[in-house]
């Protein structure tokens, strides 16, 4: 793993990641557009620690939504392998009769 500096709302941070540069780049500017979209709709000034837990809040609903569809399409696509090694078992076992 390599450090990489990378900006979130205007605070540097310093990481270490195997990930490319630009990928992690990429992440720092999505929070920090999302940082920059729920604190203009506070209107408070120094709710940065505010604005950065619903980013983060926002981020696990994603990640959590994300990780049920996959399980959920997992379990159909391995609901579909069985049915056809059934089915194909069941044309051989025919065949061979």
């Amino acid at each position: 793993m390599r450090p990489i500096n990378i900006t979130v709302a205007g605070q540097v941070f310093q990481i270490r990641s195997d990930a490319g540069d630009e990928y992690l780049k990429s992440l720092a500017s999505q929070v920090t557009e999302r940082f920059q979209q729920i604190s203009k709709k506070g209107g408070q000034q120094n709710q940065e620690f505010k604005a950065m837990a619903m980013v983060a809040m926002g981020l696990l609903d994603e990640l959590t939504t994300a990780r049920k569809r996959h399980e959920s399409l997992e379990q159909k696509a391995r609901e579909f392998a069985s049915r056809m090694i059934t089915t194909i078992d069941q044309l051989l076992q025919a065949k061979s009769s």
